[in-house]
């Protein structure tokens, strides 16, 4: 008698009942297929600059646009101050002349980060295709 109901106890310790598990994990992967596209829904993709090696001399048809924000809240768009209405209404026109619509971004240490983000979007919606952050001026 006494061994039926130890070998009874053993039995049941050995069976995992898993199903709470299984329903946890599914719920975490549906969740995360539904979350996934709202990552990428911003459109704001930065890159770090780099130094590319190449053969032929750089275009000079190529406009380049550099924005530079000083801790003195000054916007110096290719070496000259402007303003942030200036800047908008100048920046879709430097892009229409620009080939890769590139836009080269750098601050000061003391720059907020809130106004980093303000000029990022104006690029973006003045139609910047690339948008890269330097550290230098």
């Amino acid at each position: 008698m006494l061994r039926k109901r130890v070998l009874k106890r053993k039995n049941n310790l050995t069976e995992l009942n898993i199903t709470s598990l299984v329903d946890i994990a599914l719920t975490l992967v549906i969740g995360f297929i539904v979350a996934l596209p709202y990552f990428f829904e911003s459109g704001i993709f930065v890159s770090q600059a780099k130094l590319a090696k190449s053969e032929s001399a750089p275009s000079e048809k190529e406009l380049k646009i550099s924005i530079y924000l000083t801790k003195d809240d000054e916007i110096i768009l290719n070496e000259k101050k402007m303003n942030l209405t200036t800047l908008k209404n100048l920046l879709p026109q430097l892009l229409l002349r620009s080939l890769e619509k590139r836009v080269l971004i750098g601050a000061d240490t003391e720059v907020k980060y809130e106004k980093i983000i303000k000029i990022l979007d104006i690029c973006k919606e003045s139609g910047a295709k690339e948008l890269t952050l330097i550290r230098k001026k």
